[in-house]
């Protein structure tokens, strides 16, 4: 059967030329659709399977003329171009990883293909649902790792869909007794993990920002972002790539829609220099109102790790957080820190008063993951998430909740690092202007059920 293109093109209401007078002639066989990003590969294929419609040219597939389709006809279309055409992204692997005796899904597991971790890519990671998605070129061993799991690989056949992680059984798991009180310790692995950032790097991610209005999402914004990383203090600029902004009708009054972007907590710029200077720990470090408790984790085969919990003052009446640090021993680099709100101090969240508005702060996480790839020590993941509740004016009396991700997918050494960057301080202003489906590529997390609900409401409007 032929599949022959002649004169299509394809031009989006954002300017965006697609396609611009393209003409093919596929005869029966095993082909690849390959180019750049933003050649026009996925305008090509949604076109050619009538799920959009090309301005002018014509698709014909054997005697059939592809129309305005019923959509048993448009599956009926599909199916056969995808018989003809090999496409990129039939490399891509889903599935979900849980625990092999509760089986309850594990979030945030490392995932990486043995070939491409020499290619200096981190790999993917799953999301908080335990969900995953890789993209590889070829059969590739594939690896799943996480702190307190053994690490598991399978040669993929592209039909993964559950991984079971068996936890690792510990036969030492004590608190340390040194001369070297654990706050000193910790103070000394971070600084030698900050002297570890050597090279001017490229760091190559995917980000996303959420701003919820009392539980209910509002907008969600995301964008491939390539942050140029100083070496010796962990500065950035910041480059954006494509972006989308999705905001909700609910935001229907002049107050609502200006917090999350000047007002937001979060910043965009900082995300990859928090991570790396390890502000958030120096300061419970400062204070007067935590204690650290320092403990070895040791395996039967003499792997491990040292673990530091940040334990706070539970007589103070202040809002305190909890935490702990994970440590490589034999490389002294700080693997993951996570530090969030204790649960037992959120009733001392203080009301202020700030020059047009009342606001308080409910809660905040900092979650912070590296990892060693060809003797670099790189960020892979950094999430923020913060709770405000807010009241200014009449209309705006709220509890709001922002949250941002950056998943590293790849990066580069002895880079130059650019003059100017993305300058404002959420993706969310950057606005619209992609050429594909970014947010389903480079071994992106997948969105939670209640995210892609909320994405689709907008999109359909």
């Amino acid at each position: 059967m032929e599949l022959i293109i002649k004169n299509l093109d394809k031009k989006y209401g954002n300017g965006v030329h697609a396609l611009n007078n393209v003409s093919l002639t596929i005869e029966t066989g095993m082909f690849g659709l390959l180019g750049p990003n933003g050649a026009g590969k996925s305008s090509l294929m949604r076109t050619l399977a009538t799920l959009q419609y090309a301005d002018s040219g014509s698709i014909t597939l054997g005697d059939v003329l592809p129309k305005k389709q019923n959509k048993k006809k448009k599956i009926f279309i599909l199916l056969l171009l995808i018989s003809n055409l090999a496409w990129s992204q039939n490399n891509k692997i889903q599935g979900v990883i849980k625990d092999s005796e509760t089986f309850q899904p594990i979030p945030y597991v490392s995932i990486y293909s043995e070939i491409e971790l020499k290619n200096n890519s981190t790999g993917s990671i799953s999301n908080e649902n335990g969900e995953f998605t890789i993209i590889i070129n070829n059969k590739s061993k594939i690896v799943f790792s996480h702190i307190n799991y053994e690490p598991f690989s399978i040669e993929s056949d592209g039909n993964l869909k559950e991984i079971l992680l068996k936890p690792k059984k510990y036969i030492l798991d004590e608190i340390v007794i040194s001369n070297e009180k654990p706050k000193d310790y910790l103070k000394k692995i971070i600084n030698l993990s900050k002297n570890k950032i050597d090279k001017n790097t490229l760091l190559k991610g995917y980000c996303r920002e959420i701003v919820k209005v009392n539980n209910e999402y509002t907008k969600y914004s995301d964008a491939l972002v390539d942050y140029y990383v100083k070496k010796d203090n962990g500065k950035s600029n910041l480059v954006l790539g494509q972006h989308r902004a999705l905001k909700s009708n609910n935001l229907n009054n002049e107050d609502d829609k200006s917090i999350g972007n000047d007002n937001s907590p979060i910043n965009v710029q900082d995300y990859v220099k928090n991570a790396y200077n390890f502000e958030t720990i120096e300061k419970l470090i400062k204070s007067k109102d935590y204690e650290f408790e320092r403990k070895i984790k040791k395996e039967a085969n003499g792997d491990g790790y040292e673990y530091i919990g940040i334990i706070p003052n539970e007589e103070s009446d202040e809002m305190l957080n909890k935490g702990y640090v994970i440590i490589d021993p034999k490389s002294k680099s700080i693997l993951e820190f996570k530090i969030y709100t204790s649960e037992n101090h959120l009733k001392n969240a203080k009301t202020i008063n700030l020059l047009i508005a009342k606001a308080k702060r409910t809660k905040i996480l900092v979650w912070s993951k590296f990892k060693i790839i060809n003797s670099q020590y790189i960020l892979t993941y950094y999430k923020k998430q913060v709770g405000m509740y807010i009241k200014m004016g009449k209309k705006v009396d709220h509890n709001f909740d922002f949250s941002s991700d950056l998943f590293v997918f790849e990066f580069k050494n002895n880079v130059e690092i650019p003059d100017n960057g993305y300058s404002k301080k959420t993706l969310f202003e950057a606005g619209n202007s992609f050429t594909d489906n970014f947010w389903t590529k480079y071994n992106v997390f997948p969105l939670s059920e209640n995210e892609e609900k909320f994405i689709n409401s907008i999109q359909q409007k």
